[in-house]
């Protein structure tokens, strides 16, 4: 309990002064501890950003992750697949997932430099793949995606066009309006499902 508000606090710290202006005391008196209290759980400052990166990067990616898990659970029909991949890409497009995007590869960008954040977003992704896969695998048990579409690939082509997406925001030629871009989604997604289960 009170590792996780220190981590949170931590992680508040980094969001609003970054890396360069963090400070423990800040930290410690946000999570309403003391300073010697907050290091008998981190051995030092760089131990204690580490893992509020990973904390707070594990949290952005496991809620990444129920854009797909959600809408999936219980899927039992072909119709039922393509309104639950409506609700991925409307849900997927929310301007607070940008923020979280960004937030993915700031933790990504620290952890080449750190080698418990590296192991620790190693694991959360591994996390969160492992949920994905087990939500997406009965859509291709079930027979709901064409054919030559597995599960895996499913899941990593709408990943990547969800999450990856952050790289190609801002003006240039690959820019696309939002309705548009939304639109190519919902034909995408349309043509991955079975017409009827194989």
């Amino acid at each position: 309990m009170t590792r996780d508000r220190i981590l949170e606090a931590a992680a508040h710290e980094i969001e609003v002064n970054g890396l360069t202006l963090f400070r423990v005391k800040r930290v410690a008196a946000d999570a309403g501890i003391s300073v010697a209290l907050l290091y008998s759980y981190f051995s030092d400052r760089e131990d204690l950003i580490a893992a509020a990166i990973v904390h707070r990067f594990r949290q952005v990616i496991l809620g990444q992750a129920d854009i797909f898990i959600q809408p999936l659970k219980g899927v039992s029909s072909a119709e039922e697949l393509r309104r639950a991949m409506s609700t991925m890409i409307r849900d997927a497009q929310d301007p607070e997932r940008t923020e979280q995007r960004l937030s993915r590869i700031d933790g990504i960008s620290f952890a080449h430099h750190n080698a418990v954040a590296s192991a620790g977003i190693a694991e959360a992704k591994s996390e969160a793949s492992d949920l994905i896969a087990e939500t997406v695998q009965p859509l291709e048990d079930q027979g709901f995606l064409v054919e030559g579409m597995t599960a895996v690939a499913f899941a990593r082509i709408w990943y990547a066009l969800f999450f990856g997406q952050i790289a190609l925001e801002g003006q240039h030629a690959l820019s696309i309006d939002s309705d548009a871009w939304n639109r190519a989604l919902e034909v995408l997604a349309h043509s991955i499902v079975a017409d009827t289960p194989r």
